[in-house]
């Protein structure tokens, strides 16, 4: 079973990471909770991992539904490995609304629901300089007029020629305000900067929109972190490093 971004990039169902919702003292996960609600098939199912990210130090708590309106059930921490079993729309009928994940944690079994601008998609740990740069970053992508952190995603790219730097960061933008930071080179251009040289594992940063094809990348090239060139698709058009499809 697959879900699909709106901006084109599938994924395997429940992935997708401002401010903490509710830091309020609740229970830590570590002692176990009943996980009967979990879907019947979900034993057999291979699912998608992520961590939980934000702030060192932070608590982000876990709710029983998807919204700050829920309880608090629990908390997790920076780092917490989870696994994705559900993911929606805060407001289904609203397509600018953030979005929540419910998840599992892996060690305790503990299960609730946690937003997605708070889940790093990733099955593989990230160093406390990424999880700082992803929430500095996060903070600057909220501070935009309208605009919010949607998701975090690290994918494979097979194209990166640059040594133990094998991934691509994408940050999915949400709100009506998406559209000033993906006008904004600069801002794109600093946050790649800030991302590349924090995440050990990434040499591309996709910034892309959910409600629409509109994206751009940034790279390292020579040892710089420079825009790609869009370039369109055709027969015989492969792509180079240093080039993305103009659309997906």
């Amino acid at each position: 079973m697959t879900k699909t971004l709106k901006y084109g990039i599938t994924i395997f169902i429940g992935l997708v990471l401002g401010a903490v919702a509710g830091l309020s003292g609740a229970k830590n996960p570590s002692s176990s909770l009943p996980s009967s609600d979990l879907p019947s098939s979900y034993l057999a199912q291979s699912v998608e991992r992520g961590l939980l990210t934000t702030t060192q130090g932070s608590q982000i708590n876990i709710r029983s539904g998807p919204g700050i309106e829920y309880n608090s059930l629990h908390y997790g921490i920076v780092g917490d490995r989870v696994e994705i079993l559900d993911s929606q729309r805060e407001n289904t009928s609203d397509i600018y609304s953030r979005r929540w994940h419910r998840v599992r944690f892996v060690e305790s079994g503990a299960v609730g629901w946690v937003r997605g601008d708070l889940l790093l998609q990733t099955p593989d740990s990230v160093s406390n300089a990424c999880h700082q740069s992803l929430t500095e970053v996060k903070n600057n992508i909220n501070n935009v007029r309208n605009a919010f952190l949607y998701g975090i995603i690290v994918e494979n790219n097979s194209l990166s020629p640059v040594r133990g730097k094998p991934n691509e960061l994408v940050l999915v933008v949400g709100g009506p305000g998406e559209d000033s930071i993906l006008s904004s080179s600069e801002l794109m251009q600093t946050i790649s900067e800030q991302l590349i040289q924090h995440c050990g594992t990434i040499s591309s940063v996709k910034i892309a929109s959910n409600n629409s094809g509109w994206h751009h990348v940034f790279g390292l090239i020579n040892d710089r972190v420079q825009p790609f060139e869009c370039v369109d698709t055709g027969p015989g058009n492969q792509l180079r490093w240093g080039q993305y499809y103009c659309g997906l």
